[in-house]
């Protein structure tokens, strides 16, 4: 290895206390170059990163719950890497490969990582990812699509007498959760819900929405059931609900009886503290709209369905990527230094599609 490279990494030095100090709450540090040393380790050299909302999850006691992570903690999400060194057999030098690892330029790793997959070895070609390159295991080939296309075809079972509404329909779960509802199950209806008409103007163009609404435009609860009973007036079945606030709440109070609402995000909350519950956007009267209705309310994680990945999820995929059915977009951010201002793009709608950080 190369003895003048530099490695760094970044840690969680405090705690956001609101938006505007997301991107401040990761450190960028040097550290120390890895060394292999047991016969089954490998270094990468990171390549492409994932920023995601659930991340929130660990900085803070958060709307999402779970494990807080420490001050100090090495931050982790998924990544795209190449072996530039190996003592694995099965993982030899010039391999790609993604995984759940740490923030780090360069890392030791064994192919043990939570969601290790090998993408590509160095005497293949003619790939998928040859094709629509490497960072899309990250986004149409990663996590994001793994939860659209679950959330579609398993958790809500759509189906082509279904009139769905999206919300977060830039996003990179939105994007390609629209789509699968559009072009591969056939629901008489898509409706996305995006900030400001760019987006609207992508998903309906260039995705095939039926509609899209800006919130920003559409931005109260009233204004926007009025616009969603407009687009829809044979009345919402379903609801792909990635963001929450005023817009689940509009939706609440106009799906149609026995409608399935899927709960996969609530990106408007997840910088708010439980430790405050006024700045936490609840609506007790939920479950009571759920009664007289028969509404069935769904929450999922596509951490649930990876097992079924090989025969499901990488088998439809590629094809439909490979065909034209499906289409996506990447947001890209140079510079691993610049994870964090990648990271609060996800809060300020900067992006269309899947956030890539290209170190």
């Amino acid at each position: 290895m190369n003895s003048e490279l530099k490695n760094e990494e970044f840690v969680l030095s405090t705690r956001p206390s609101d938006q505007n100090e997301i991107k401040s709450a990761w450190k960028l540090q040097p550290c120390p170059m890895p060394t292999i040393a047991n016969d089954n380790e490998f270094i990468l050299e990171t390549l492409f990163i994932s920023v995601d909302p659930y991340l929130s999850s660990g900085l803070k006691k958060s709307a999402l719950g779970g494990d807080i992570n420490p001050i100090g903690f090495i931050q982790i999400s998924g990544l795209v890497g190449r072996v530039i060194e190996s003592k694995n057999s099965n993982i030899p030098t010039g391999t790609l490969v993604t995984g759940r690892m740490q923030w780090k330029r360069y890392i030791l790793a064994n192919g043990t990582e939570p969601r290790f997959r090998i993408l590509q070895k160095s005497i293949e070609n003619n790939t998928i990812y040859d094709k629509i390159g490497f960072s899309t295991a990250l986004g149409v080939l990663g996590m994001p699509s793994q939860t659209a296309y679950y959330g579609i075809l398993s958790v809500a079972n759509t189906q082509p007498s279904d009139v769905v509404v999206i919300s977060g329909a830039a996003g990179a779960v939105g994007t390609i959760a629209g789509q699968i509802a559009k072009k591969v199950r056939g629901a008489q209806k898509v409706i996305g819900i995006a900030g400001g008409e760019k987006k609207c103007d992508y998903i309906v163009n260039e995705l095939g929405f039926d509609a899209a609404i800006n919130y920003k435009e559409y931005n109260t609860k009233e204004k926007m059931i009025n616009r969603l009973k407009e687009l829809a007036p044979e009345g919402i079945t379903q609801y792909f609900d990635n963001t929450g606030g005023f817009v689940t709440d509009a939706v609440f109070d106009i799906i149609k009886k026995h409608g399935k609402i899927i709960i996969c995000g609530q990106i408007s909350t997840y910088n708010n503290s439980e430790d405050d519950p006024s700045k936490i956007n609840i609506y007790p009267n939920y479950l009571a709209k759920t009664i007289y209705r028969g509404l069935s309310i769904l929450g999922f994680v596509c951490g649930d369905f990876i097992h079924r990945n090989e025969e499901e999820f990488y088998k439809d995929m590629p094809v439909w990527l490979d065909q034209g059915t499906i289409k996506f977009h990447e947001t890209f951010v140079d510079g691993f230094e610049n994870l964090p201002r990648a990271y609060e793009m996800l809060f300020t709608g900067e992006n269309i599609g899947k956030v890539v950080v290209r170190v």
